[in-house]
């Protein structure tokens, strides 16, 4: 029996699964559908916690819903959150500096990178700037490999 594939969701991903305004609305929410079906293993960083509050306190929805999306994240099956710790920071700093990668951005490649995960995310900064050693796909690629 294999191990279910392990992934890490980019802040960019776990805001378009609540908010509907979002261009991948549609793909994340299949997505995550799909990816409870496989068991897959889910790993966010402590800072995805924050960056989905913010986007969608600024994305013009109050406090509550924010804080209504984080706690709903929190409960997402195979869902694991990871803490930032100095190894992780180190690492992350490493690859801002060496791929040109927005700080945040950096931890969760960073993450993928440490325990061997697919990074799922939207932002095309990172699917471009990662790398090699790490898979970064779209939500909609996922699909695709899973279908």
């Amino acid at each position: 029996m294999s191990s279910p594939v392990s992934y890490v969701l980019d802040a960019s991903v776990l805001v378009a699964r609540v908010r509907c305004s979002e261009l991948a609305y549609e793909d994340v929410r299949v997505l995550m559908a799909a990816l409870a079906a496989t068991a897959a293993e889910l790993s966010i960083p402590t800072i995805a916690l924050a960056e989905v509050a913010a986007a969608i306190s600024r994305g013009g929805a109050g406090p509550a819903q924010a804080l209504t999306a984080v706690n709903e994240l929190q409960k997402l099956p195979g869902l694991r959150v990871v803490a930032v710790d100095f190894a992780l920071g180190v690492h992350s700093s490493e690859i801002a500096a060496r791929q040109r990668i927005r700080g945040c951005d950096a931890v969760y490649v960073a993450l993928a990178h440490s325990i061997g995960a697919i990074l799922i995310t939207l932002d095309q900064q990172q699917w471009q700037r990662s790398p090699a050693s790490v898979t970064v796909l779209t939500p909609a690629h996922v699909l695709t490999g899973l279908s």
